[in-house]
């Protein structure tokens, strides 16, 4: 079991503990409590990972399970429709990663691909959109970018994260130091000049944009640690609990539960909030029927 999961009497232990505080709940609100807390310990959260074709959005969602899920191919296009793929490694929830067909594979797909994301991206949580560290050429990402997704994450509010892959491809590639898995220091200057260009083309900031190697494991710590940071509070701790534990940091995990603790004591306050209104009520019109009798 992972040590950072969260036990699943939790909704109990809290009810358990505000009876102990003396508040007294309905059997009605006791219920909505106990509701709401299992759906945000048990929330799945919904992943798609977007791009160009041959951007390695396959090969990351691989290296983010630590098996192999995704049909990768180095020929042609391998996704041709969304490939569903579960992260529930612990107990069968968490999350879904939706492995879309990437963008630019042929005009007359275009049009096609452009509308099936249209129509999935609201049932997204995050968006990681990948861009292969070597590829020069971005017009066809910042085009599909602007016109098809923009629209639908403004209206929406949903975040995303912007891959940069493959970065052990990146000039002077002979310097990628295969013993540790990172790489050397003009190959790291240069990947830092393709993090800043990325953020420039796209108008997004630094915590937006994560520089990847996903078969080397390069960067997969800090992807997550990204993740986790620009999730809603409420998605947190899905996307936590069942990632593997050497791709979680100390700041990730740390998110995720203050992420989970916020938004357990807001639904514990809402609750509690419409307790006392209902109690209050009663008390005032106690008070009324009081006050006529002198």
């Amino acid at each position: 079991m992972n040590q950072h999961d969260v036990p699943a009497q939790l909704p109990e232990d809290i009810t358990a503990l505000l009876a102990s505080a003396g508040i007294r709940l309905t059997l009605d609100e006791l219920q909505q409590l106990r509701d709401r807390l299992h759906a945000v310990v048990n929330y799945h959260a919904t992943i798609g990972v977007m791009g160009k074709t041959g951007a390695g959005k396959s090969s990351l969602c691989n290296a983010l399970f630590g098996r192999e899920v995704a049909e990768v191919s180095a020929v042609e296009a391998c996704t041709r429709s969304p490939q569903e793929i579960d992260w529930s490694i612990q107990h069968g929830k968490g999350l879904s990663l939706i492995d879309m067909p990437g963008v630019g594979e042929s005009g007359s797909r275009h049009d096609e691909y452009s509308a099936l994301y249209r129509r999935l991206l609201p049932e997204l949580d995050l968006v990681l959109w990948v861009i292969k560290g070597d590829d020069r050429a971005l017009s066809i990402d910042e085009q599909f970018y602007q016109q098809v997704l923009l629209p639908e994450l403004w209206d929406r509010a949903i975040p995303v994260v912007l891959v940069v892959s493959q970065v052990d491809k990146i000039e002077p590639c002979r310097e990628w130091d295969w013993v540790k898995n990172h790489p050397g220091p003009c190959q790291r200057q240069n990947i830092e000049a393709k993090v800043a260009q990325v953020c420039r083309v796209f108008k997004l900031p630094s915590s937006q944009v994560c520089a990847i190697a996903a078969e080397e494991g390069y960067g997969l710590v800090a992807l997550v640690e990204k993740i986790v940071t620009i999730l809603p509070a409420e998605k947190k701790w899905s996307f936590t609990r069942e990632a593997r534990q050497e791709t979680v940091s100390e700041c990730a995990w740390r998110s995720a539960s203050q992420g989970l603790w916020d938004t357990l004591t807001s639904a514990v306050m809402a609750i509690a909030r419409d307790s006392w209104a209902f109690v209050s009520s009663k008390l005032s019109a106690l008070a009324g029927r009081l006050f006529s009798w002198w």
